[in-house]
């Protein structure tokens, strides 16, 4: 299972695209995809629309 994880570092919100898999019997998590804070997942979007 996919999905979007966010993170609160020096209180400022990060996120993250995290897999969940089962190994050996147990659930791993694995971060597949940094993504920043929001202002930039935004700009990256409005970039995009442009082109």
């Amino acid at each position: 299972m996919v999905f979007l994880r966010s993170k609160r570092v020096k209180g400022k919100k990060y996120y993250y695209i995290v897999e969940s898999k089962i190994v050996k019997g147990k659930i791993k998590q694995f971060v597949l995809c940094y993504l920043g804070n929001a202002d930039k997942i935004l700009k990256v979007f409005k970039q995009k629309k442009k082109a």
